[in-house]
């Protein structure tokens, strides 16, 4: 499927979410006419997303899943959990060795990564979260590349093909990745299609994948698929994991440490 194609697929799939959460429910007619399409294209529309979790149609009607993650502003994420998420950043960076070549998503937990990571080590890090960079900018621990890219204001993060580009040409010992959303059988997900490509094309980039996230995010499903939840080589998590996650996790390859 041509580059273009996807990219007006995964926009509408995105409007189509927003118009649902304005409206809470919308028929096919209605949704072809906000976003100028036929309702053929529509229905092709929420076929993709009902099958991955995130709308459910009854009656010629469609409506969000209970289970569908938001995307957040930064600063709004920043203050969920907070407690969690610094526990979950702490335990991650004891596995930041000295000389480390990395990679830190953006996104509230991982972007707390950096500081836990011990005065005595030196690392280079690549990251696309402005805040982070910025932070980092006179820590003399880190040296500090940036994907370059376009700014993407609501997470203070950057994206589209020159970010992917610049993780392509480099190669990492390990990737700090959060998510919106962790299903067993959907994965990682997120909401935003370029966060989702760049992600990909920064799993590619490391040797070893680790991610970072509060058990709030367990059984919650978004539209952009990162990856299978066999890719992950390591979850660093928090105690609200349930024991049945937990051995799913552990029986499909993923490390699952507990950050009490």
């Amino acid at each position: 499927m041509p580059s273009s194609h996807l990219k007006n697929m995964h926009k509408r799939h995105e409007k189509i979410v927003d118009l649902l959460r304005q409206y809470e429910s919308c028929n096919v007619s209605v949704l072809a006419q906000e976003l100028g399409v036929s309702t053929v294209t529509i229905r092709h529309d929420l076929d993709e997303l009902e099958q991955s979790g995130c709308i459910r149609r009854s009656y010629g009607r469609a409506t969000l899943s209970q289970n569908f993650s938001f995307e957040l502003e930064f600063r709004e994420k920043e203050n969920i959990r907070s407690e969690s998420k610094q526990l979950i950043a702490r335990r991650a960076a004891d596995l930041v060795e000295n000389g480390d070549s990395i990679i830190v998503d953006s996104g509230s937990t991982v972007a707390l990564l950096a500081r836990y990571i011990a005065s005595n080590k030196k690392i280079t890090l690549m990251t696309n979260a402005l805040n982070l960079a910025s932070e980092l900018v006179a820590d003399p621990r880190f040296t500090v590349m940036m994907t370059g890219g376009t700014l993407r204001a609501d997470s203070y993060s950057l994206c589209g093909p020159e970010a992917e580009q610049a993780v392509r040409l480099h190669h990492f010992n390990k990737l700090f990745i959060g998510a919106d959303g962790i299903d067993l059988l959907a994965g990682v997900s997120t909401t935003n299609a370029q966060d989702a490509q760049l992600n990909r094309a920064m799993l590619a980039a490391c040797d070893q994948i680790i991610l970072l996230s509060d058990s709030s995010k367990f059984g919650k499903r978004s539209f952009c698929v990162i990856c299978k939840m066999p890719q992950v080589d390591i979850l660093v998590t928090d105690s609200g994991i349930s024991d049945e996650y937990r051995q799913a996790l552990t029986q499909m390859g993923v490390t699952v440490i507990v950050a009490e």
